[in-house]
């Protein structure tokens, strides 16, 4: 690039006048006034580094940081000193380079410069991809900010992985890199597999770009990077040339652009999805066969959620009959295996395929992008996938009612609440039976014990609170691992189990909804009213997707008015979030008269505050809860003090 200080200056001069226009601050960022009130407790001395240079944001002290506009070009008049300092400076540079490191502070991602603000003008005027910087990382204050914990999990990550450059925005991304690239503080990468990393990021960023990746807001190269890698895989993705990854981009654009929306996820809560055909094309319509494959975790004999699931599949046996054809693929015990299984479902000839756990989103989401024609569906809740359907059912609605009857019967005001971990929709599950026990008995407390925590002693825990009164496991056993202690128990003085209530979860009736949909028309109708977004079906109580059963030793009085507040949960006139709620920590609503959104109810990260216990960080988990925690749920460190 031939050089003129005109140019850099005219530069500068429009990235000013663009900032006044929009009303932005139109010169660099000054550390030392953004850091004055937010508090830095530590300091790191990193050495020298190489920095991408668009990076570095601002100056740490205010000094002449006037002197450049917002980007880093110069603002000064052409005949002032600083602009012959400034020509001398490029004329170096393109005799012999500019080889001095810049000194700089790093704070959350972005580098401020202590010496050598000409310098770092000079390298972005003439498109330096990096910088030879003295580097000193300024380590901020610990606060339940996004912004802060994510940075606080990239500094464990740069333990293992030090690389500048990922800068992820959600809570609980640099673990999930390092578990598709398969780093870890036990499996260190050496220096030639952080080269082919910087290099596969690096062609993915350009080809990214030049499709017009950088208009998309509140997403990251890093982030849109992820998602690639959950697609394409890590190891798949190293060897790529550009014009693969240009093609692959492409192909799953919908899904970068989805992250953008407000509203990513189009939850359908109700069984009228749209206009269905009519009568006369209904009955004149060809319906082939439909082949269904259902994806089993374990087998149902093994697993109670896959056995509830193979309930469902029973169900649309006898409704569909010959209409359809279903069958099995069981022991998806690991995403590789999942992969398999659901690859050899649609070479199978499937037309639809349930995976029934939310561990395979990813498995579910490369072979949808890889079989378009295929309907994949993934039992998960409140994920942002374009190209895959979600679906779940509104558990919380039943816990409420339990939980209306568990605090009715407490004598001693404590109860106690099983969860395996604390995925999206255990939470919800939680906060729910919480304030259900609120309404009958506003000085119970209910103590969580997450039975998928490293070191849970359940019996132990409730033994010593003296507590008889437990909300367990809600899903019915296979024969051979049959036990009375789930859905709502109480323990006798005789220390034997007595059913109180249970949910039922009917999956059959789910997918009969869904398989009708499709049968109907209103599949394609309801993602024509979604506006591109990702469609999860989270039907409830109305569309008997759940029920509750509430068992005659609970008395007459409770039952009766559990039984009325279900109907009223049914109909709409209640909802179980309703008026002002309080976390462990705070008001999360306070409009007496509000309810909770179907958005904030499936992306909760807090406990009530009549809930006795925390929510355990991904590393206090055993590893078929981590296993679970990494695809849908609470991204807590254990040094943020677990609650939210």
């Amino acid at each position: 690039m031939e050089f003129t200080y005109q140019e850099a200056r005219r530069s500068g001069m429009r990235c000013y006048r663009d900032k006044i226009a929009r009303g932005e601050y139109p010169y660099l960022q000054v550390l030392d006034e953004i850091t004055r009130h937010s508090g830095v407790i530590s300091e790191q001395y990193l050495g020298i580094q190489e920095i991408p240079t668009e990076m570095i944001v601002g100056t740490y002290a205010a000094g002449r940081h006037t002197a450049f506009a917002a980007n880093f070009m110069p603002l000064m008049a052409e005949a002032t000193e600083f602009a012959g300092k400034y020509r001398r400076l490029v004329a170096a540079h393109e005799e012999e380079g500019i080889h001095d490191p810049v000194k700089v502070y790093e704070y959350l991602h972005r580098y401020y410069v202590v010496e050598g603000n000409k310098r770092v003008s000079v390298l972005k005027f003439f498109g330096s991809p990096s910088v030879t910087a003295e580097v000193t990382r300024m380590i901020p204050a610990r606060s339940d900010d996004l912004e802060i914990r994510v940075y606080f999990e990239f500094l464990e990550f740069y333990k293992i992985v030090p690389v500048n450059y990922l800068v992820f925005s959600q809570s609980g991304d640099y673990q999930e890199f390092l578990e598709l690239s398969g780093f870890s503080s036990d499996s260190l990468p050496n220096e030639d597999d952080l080269k082919d990393m910087h290099a596969s990021y690096l062609r993915f960023q350009n080809a990214y770009r030049a499709l017009g990746g950088s208009r998309l807001n509140n997403l990251t190269d890093s982030d849109a990077y992820l998602i690639y890698l959950k697609i394409y895989g890590y190891r798949e993705t190293l060897p790529s040339v550009p014009e693969e990854i240009r093609k692959n981009l492409e192909m799953i654009w919908d899904e970068f652009e989805i992250r953008t929306k407000d509203e990513a996820v189009s939850l359908v809560t109700d069984t009228d999805e749209g206009s269905k055909k009519s009568i006369f094309e209904r009955l004149f319509a060809f319906e082939k066969q439909l082949k269904i494959a259902f994806i089993y975790e374990g087998t149902p004999e093994t697993l109670s959620w896959t056995y509830n699931h193979e309930l469902g599949r029973q169900h649309i046996n006898e409704v569909f009959g010959d209409r359809i054809l279903t069958r099995i693929y069981e022991n998806a015990d690991s995403e590789e295996a999942a992969d398999a299984l659901i690859s050899q479902a649609v070479q199978d000839g499937a037309d639809i395929i349930f995976v029934t756990s939310a561990r395979f989103l990813d498995a579910s989401l490369k072979a949808a992008v890889a079989s378009p024609n295929v309907k994949i569906l993934c039992c998960a809740l409140n994920f942002a996938h374009r190209y895959i359907r979600t679906y779940y059912a509104r558990t919380y609605e039943a816990k409420f009612i339990s939980g209306i009857i568990a605090g009715a019967m407490a004598d001693n005001n404590k109860i106690g609440y099983l969860s395996f971990c604390p995925s999206g929709a255990a939470i919800t599950n939680v906060n729910a039976f919480a304030n259900g026990v609120r309404l009958t008995n506003p000085r119970a407390k209910v103590h969580v014990v997450w039975t998928g925590e490293i070191g849970a002693n359940p019996e132990e825990t409730f033994w010593n609170e003296g507590i008889s009164i437990i909300s367990g496991r809600e899903i019915i056993a296979p024969v051979n691992e049959y036990a009375r202690d789930f859905g709502l128990y109480r323990y006798t003085e005789e220390h034997e189990v007595e059913s109180l209530a249970m949910t039922l979860c009917n999956w059959g009736v789910v997918y009969q909804r869904i398989i009708e949909s499709i049968q109907n028309g209103s599949w394609e109708d309801v993602d024509r009213r979604s506006d591109r977004r990702a469609l999860n079906y989270f039907w409830g109580l109305n569309a008997e997707a759940i029920e509750i059963l509430i068992n005659n030793r609970v008395p007459d009085g409770v039952a009766r008015l559990a039984r009325f507040l279900a109907a009223s949960l049914k109909n709409g006139s209640m909802t179980p979030f309703y008026g002002i709620l309080r976390s462990q920590t705070g008001i999360i609503q306070a409009d007496e008269k509000g309810s909770m959104t179907m958005k904030d109810l499936t992306s909760m990260d807090w406990l009530l505050d009549n809930v006795v216990g925390h929510i355990p960080a991904i590393e206090e988990l055993c590893p078929e809860a981590r296993s679970l925690m990494l695809v849908q749920g609470v991204r807590k460190k254990a040094q943020d003090g677990g609650t939210a």
